[in-house]
């Protein structure tokens, strides 16, 4: 079975291969970046993805820093920022080369940081030592992630509509913007940062968020020739990030202000004393079985983080490539065991990346008919994750003397862009506005739902149950019950499930505002 040519839009599963076709499907993807690489193509995958590299990375690099602080407090020393930047270049550099859908890019995320803080508590209350007991952890998740993969269990993800893609992709896109915020807010109620130098960081992260939305916004403007203004358009973070930089450093030598700037670490020596390969054997073995207690949870959080990511990424608008979840996952179980017994942290598809990744990378062009954008093409490329991982690796030796003068809060701003714009294009965001009008006469006339003959008050009733359920993982993300978040994401599925079955919708209106499912009454594979 030559896996290479597998036709448009045809969904890539291992279950697809007999047993010794499974190396060729992982080499697939080296085959086809050579077989597509003429020259004409190379130059303009390159080209297109410079524009998304400069933007991307100050998005993935940030959150790195961020979240290794957040484990050095939450395991008091044990992990940090070095192991989250090592963690990222090394598997999403893998992932680049192998995966089977590189528009996904990996990194660690909020949940998986949450998750590792409640393991290394609980190896703390139990006199467990945390590397050992995270390292065996680990690797029992890679090996239920192998099983999910060689066994086609991602095939779950047919259960999963638009409901749980935008629902799940509001809540990260809306986790960005409230947070990037409440950074700044809180500068206001911090006894040890003065109001002036509050306000002059909202200053410059205002400016930064203010620059990067009119720079994006002048490629959909009429003036000026198509290709520069595609061009400005698509540098707009980046240069946004230096509008901000020389605003703040103005207000610096001016008024006097000493903002935060952004941190990196000194060397790649780990940030606990220890070596970098976990000594397995020396585990003792009731640790050994312990652990594989804790790893079913684990596996949850990255197949449920994994999934729906991919699934947002494959169901995008303009893509050619089909999707490989099986492929990915696959890589994916091999990445987490190769971080377990590093000791570095777990790292998945990260949805707010990968769907601006997308966009970075998507043409568009105005309908006239409806005044709405319309894609008219994506530039589907492995060099930008490629690139973008590897100069991650590279920012703690050869970037640090650059990185270290930009501010924080220039990368609060450049969040918080990054937050708006995986929120465009998402219709569960854009109908929770048009459910503020009473008068269905007022409905915007060209919106697709109004076009297909959508009833306000049907509107409504399925914006206002993703609402309940956004409002729920959003409370439940903040409570004692964070660890709960995976189970309640994968419950998504079963709740649009439900409102099919209970009859809450027609069929007409589920097909109209949603997707269909096998378990909805009158269902008819396509």
């Amino acid at each position: 079975m030559d896996v290479s040519r597998q036709p448009a839009g045809r969904t890539f599963f291992l279950r697809d291969l007999s047993e010794t076709d499974i190396l060729r499907a992982a080499t697939v993807p080296l085959r086809l970046t050579v077989r597509s690489g003429s020259v004409p193509f190379f130059l303009r995958s390159v080209r297109a993805s410079q524009a998304s590299v400069f933007f991307l990375f100050f998005a993935a690099l940030a959150p790195a820093i961020a979240f290794g602080a957040v484990l050095t407090s939450a395991t008091a020393g044990m992990l940090g920022a070095t192991e989250v930047i090592l963690a990222t270049a090394v598997g999403g550099v893998a992932y680049a080369v192998l995966c089977g859908q590189p528009m996904s890019i990996l990194a660690s995320t909020g949940s998986v940081v949450t998750y590792t803080a409640i393991l290394y508590q609980t190896c703390v209350a139990q006199g467990l030592p945390f590397f050992g007991t995270y390292a065996w952890t680990g690797i029992w998740t890679s090996i239920i992630l192998m099983f999910v993969a060689v066994t086609s269990s991602s095939n779950l993800v047919r259960f999963f509509t638009k409901f749980t893609d935008e629902t799940f992709a509001a809540l990260v896109a809306c986790i960005f913007c409230v947070e990037s915020a409440k950074k700044i807010i809180m500068m206001f109620f911090n006894s040890n940062i003065s109001s002036t130098l509050a306000m002059g960081s909202a200053m410059v992260a205002v400016v930064t968020l203010g620059s990067a939305i009119a720079i994006a916004n002048f490629k959909r403007s009429p003036y000026g020739p198509e290709g520069i203004r595609n061009a400005i358009g698509d540098f707009a973070p980046t240069i946004a990030v230096a509008v901000g930089v020389y605003f703040a450093q103005f207000l610096a030598a001016n008024y006097g202000f000493s903002f935060e700037a952004l941190s990196l670490p000194d060397s790649l020596a780990p940030t606990a004393n220890r070596p970098w390969i976990a000594d397995l054997a020396a585990v003792p073995n009731n640790i050994k079985l312990m652990s594989a207690l804790a790893a079913p949870a684990c596996a949850i959080l990255l197949y449920m983080d994994q999934n729906i990511t991919t699934r947002l990424v494959n169901n995008s608008e303009g893509l050619k490539k089909p999707g490989a979840y099986h492929l990915d996952m696959f890589w994916l179980s091999l990445i987490t065991g190769l971080t377990s017994i590093c000791g570095l942290p777990w790292i998945c598809a990260s949805t707010v990346h990968s769907i601006t990744h997308v966009k970075s990378l998507t043409d568009t062009a105005k309908d006239p008919s409806t005044g709405r954008e319309k894609v008219t093409g994506v530039t589907e490329t492995r060099w930008t994750p490629l690139i973008l991982n590897l100069l991650i690796g590279l920012s703690i030796v050869c970037l640090k003397p650059v990185l270290v003068q930009i501010p924080m809060c220039v990368l609060s701003g450049l969040f918080f862009y990054l937050g708006l714009a995986a929120m465009r294009g998402n219709e569960f965001l854009e109908r929770v506005s048009m459910c503020l009008i009473t008068d269905p006469n007022e409905m915007p006339k060209t919106h697709p739902l109004v076009t297909g003959g959508a009833d306000l008050g049907t509107l409504k009733k399925f914006t206002y149950m993703q609402i309940i359920c956004l409002g729920i993982m959003w409370w439940v993300k903040g409570s004692p019950a964070a660890m709960l978040f995976p189970i309640l994401i994968a419950a998504l599925g079963p709740v649009r499930i439900v409102a099919g079955k209970a009859g809450w919708f027609t069929q007409e209106e589920l097909n109209l505002l949603d997707e269909q499912v096998e378990t909805d009454p009158g269902y008819v594979k396509a």
